[in-house]
């Protein structure tokens, strides 16, 4: 993030109204760039002092201090929210991968169709068929059936 993006996301930070992303890329910059921390600390003083006097509170006598404590605040929620994030990824997939194992294992343990083999059989297509179309007699036409097994 650069200079001017973060020195215009300043009073957004102070307001707590920066999403995550934003606000994660916003406090990076803040610790490393030490002229956006002086920025942030100007603004920080101006603007809660105003909110406080608004409000008819007692001015506090260490902005600097507070400012720290909100970002390591800052810090901390952002580390929250992504472990959240990650753990409900991860619970998500580990759910899918036990919702597939159910399904293969339920299809391994189901016994298998039963099967109803033709041990004798009345039908003689086969045989009237060929004897309409064959113009041999029954003897030739049985032993080429038996051949033909």
């Amino acid at each position: 993030m650069t200079c001017i993006k973060t020195q215009s996301l300043i009073t957004a930070f102070i307001n707590d109204e920066l999403e995550i992303d934003v606000l994660e890329a916003f406090v990076e910059h803040i610790r490393t760039c030490d002229e956006c921390s002086e920025e942030l600390e100007v603004y920080y003083a101006l603007l809660t002092a105003m909110k406080q006097l608004d409000e008819d509170k007692n001015l506090s006598n260490n902005y600097k201090q507070e400012l720290i404590e909100k970002l390591d605040k800052t810090e901390e929620r952002i580390i929250h929210l992504r472990y959240n994030y990650y753990r409900k990824k991860g619970i998500l997939v580990f759910i899918m991968l036990l919702w597939a194992m159910f399904f293969s294992l339920q299809h391994y343990f189901d016994p298998p169709p039963l099967e109803n083999p033709v041990t004798e059989s009345r039908f003689g297509l086969r045989k009237s068929f060929m004897e309409d179309r064959f113009d041999k007699t029954s003897e030739e036409l049985e032993g080429f059936l038996e051949n033909q097994e």
